[in-house]
């Protein structure tokens, strides 16, 4: 007996003289149309429309799904829950009051998948946005198709919505921050703009409205500094309780803001501050949301075993899945020279290695101080090389006009690079690598390279990524570490890096913790991204 449901007829019996025509539904006959009407739905980034829809109908048997009013219900449930992810609920649910029967079917569906899509993927396409370059040796992270999420959602929406939703902690958390944070905060008046306003400084004028910031955000008690503060203050209100001073309280209070918002918490009220303080109730809502966005984005594109390096907030951590198993500072490009944003893999490990200075280094700053200092070369330990690897005298080189020449520092104590570099495919020659600079590690903004990624505990990452070789192997790296030569050691199955980056994160007690964005990313997304999930 042969039953073929999606052509909707049915052979009873292959020797029987007749055969019984069943009737294609109607939904099974506006997906076999060669030009089906037309009900406006929406498109899908990851999935043809057409073919997400004729998964989720077969599943069902080509019946009406949201007939089943307890279904549109649950439906109408979890896409309220989008809110707390920073996604706007209305988009999906279309107005079908006006809509004929199997155009309202369709259009619930079809934003369904899109709801189930967004979730899982980002509100917006990331590479129109923050493009990210990939490697053409990755492997796209298995995940479930729009339409599957879809089928799974006629068992259990719930389950469905769970499963679209990031289960990275990073994301986890920081939707828990959002939803904690309230709909509307304190009114702050701006901070003006100024020296830098130091400890110490008693008569700067902007001490009361400092204090006032203060008390508002909950960091500084009323009554500890200005007594209590029962009405906002004005630009021209003195705090009359006690004289204004930039005491240990209030310096205290200010440098816990600064924690907050990823600055050095020296108490110096310098324009990295004055721009934190001025920050909106309304922008910092916004800039959480960007950046849920971001790790759907990031969490869209992760393997189960990857390294992840927030340019912004310079810091690594390296997951097998959700758990965390090696994390690190790290330094990242400076705004002029940004980290590039790209997805690739470990493949290999260079013990002392050389360093060749990249092009842009040699032009921008290796040339003037060249040009500046005769002594230049006889104090470093770098090299002047031809194409070919020849070494020239230094002294006989045009520096104004230098042509088919490498400046090469070989490996020691103040290579650049460290004891050791870990690489990975990429266009831009960047890396991640060991560093002497070890005291900028201190600093709470790490944005200091030029591009590339310095790693303040590289010698654990090495001992992760070596830990499966045996000990014969491990002795032979060692040796080849203290010999002080260069040894290229292959990676096998490397992790996953993605160099990415994030502005907004929320720790495990709930509490959110702020970056400075020095690439300027932010705004331009929080535009596109306010007028996306504006759009009815």
């Amino acid at each position: 007996m042969l039953f073929v449901s999606c052509l909707g007829s049915l052979v009873l019996n292959a020797h029987a003289e007749y055969t019984v025509n069943v009737p294609l539904t109607p939904v099974q006959d506006w997906l076999q149309s060669d030009s089906p009407s037309d009900c406006g739905l929406p498109e899908l980034r990851t999935q043809k429309l057409h073919e997400a829809l004729a998964e989720l109908y077969q599943a069902q048997g080509y019946i009406f799904i949201w007939k089943n009013q307890g279904l549109l219900q649950d439906l109408l449930e979890q896409l309220a829950e989008l809110q707390s992810d920073g996604l706007n609920p209305a988009q999906y649910m279309p107005d079908i009051r006006e809509a004929e029967a199997l155009c309202a079917e369709l259009q619930i569906s079809a934003h369904y998948l899109l709801a189930l899509e967004h979730l899982s993927r980002g509100r917006l396409n990331q590479q129109e946005h923050e493009p990210v370059w990939e490697s053409s040796a990755m492997m796209t992270p298995i995940r479930e198709s729009v339409a599957q999420l879809g089928i799974l959602g006629l068992e259990s929406m719930r389950n469905a919505f769970e499963h679209a939703r990031p289960d990275l902690p990073l994301y986890l958390q920081l939707r828990d921050a959002f939803i904690a944070m309230p709909e509307a905060g304190p009114e702050l008046p701006p901070f003006p703009d100024g020296p830098l306003l130091k400890p110490g400084n008693d008569r700067d004028p902007r001490l009361r409205v400092l204090m006032q910031h203060m008390q508002l955000r909950g960091l500084l008690d009323p009554e500890a500094t200005a007594g209590p503060l029962d009405r906002p203050l004005l630009a021209d209100d003195p705090v009359q309780a006690q004289p204004l001073s930039y005491d240990q309280v209030l310096q205290e209070a200010v440098r816990q803001f600064q924690r907050q918002q990823g600055l050095q918490p020296d108490a110096v009220v310098g324009p990295q501050t004055l721009a934190a303080l001025n920050m909106t109730h309304a922008q910092r809502r916004q800039q959480v949301r960007i950046n849920l966005e971001r790790m759907r984005w990031m969490e869209a594109r992760r393997q189960y075993h990857s390294l992840l390096v927030n340019a912004a907030g310079s810091r690594a951590l390296l997951l097998e899945g959700n758990e965390v198993r090696w994390q690190s500072r790290v330094q990242s490009g400076s705004p002029d020279r940004a980290t590039p944003m790209l997805d690739s893999r470990i493949n290999r490990v260079t013990l002392n290695p050389s360093w060749t200075i990249p092009p842009t280094i040699l032009k921008e700053d290796k040339l003037p101080q060249i040009r500046s200092n005769p002594a230049y070369f006889s104090e470093r330990n770098m090299q002047v090389l031809d194409h070919q690897g020849n070494q020239l005298d230094p002294a006989q080189i045009d520096w104004h006009n230098p042509r088919g020449i490498l400046l090469r520092q070989p490996p020691g104590p103040d290579n650049p690079l460290g004891r050791m570099v870990f690489r990975f495919d990429n266009p831009f020659a960047v890396y991640l690598h060991d560093t002497p600079s070890q005291s900028l590690f201190a600093r709470a903004v790490r944005n200091v390279s030029s591009g590339c990624v310095r790693v303040e505990q590289a010698s654990e990452l090495a001992d992760y990524l070596f830990y499966t070789l045996d000990q014969q192997q491990r002795e032979r790296i060692e040796q080849r570490m203290t010999s002080g030569r260069t040894h290229e050691i292959a990676v096998r199955n490397g992790p996953q890096v993605l160099l990415t980056y994030w502005t907004a994160e929320a720790l495990e007690d709930g509490s959110l913790r702020f970056s400075p964005d020095p690439y300027s990313m932010d705004e331009p997304l929080a535009q596109a991204y306010h007028r996306a999930i504006a759009q009815q």
